[in-house]
């Protein structure tokens, strides 16, 4: 899932304006347990971000925290 992730997140640092902004949640998403050492809602916040589905937060969040 966090490969997805970068893949998404490679894919808006190419066709966004805001290039910082993503090049930064990369940086994140690079970070060894990110999703572990964040809360809940900053997590939620960089998956919308992203572009994942409200209906998917939750699934995709548990996803990423599991061990």
């Amino acid at each position: 899932m966090l490969e997805h992730l970068i893949r998404l997140c490679d894919e808006l640092i190419n066709t966004k304006p805001n290039k910082d902004y993503y090049l930064l949640i990369k940086k994140i998403l690079n970070t060894d347990n990110a999703f572990l050492k964040m809360n809940i809602e900053t997590s939620y916040s960089i998956l919308r971000d992203l572009g994942i589905e409200e209906r998917d937060l939750r699934r995709t969040y548990l996803e990423l925290i599991e061990p």
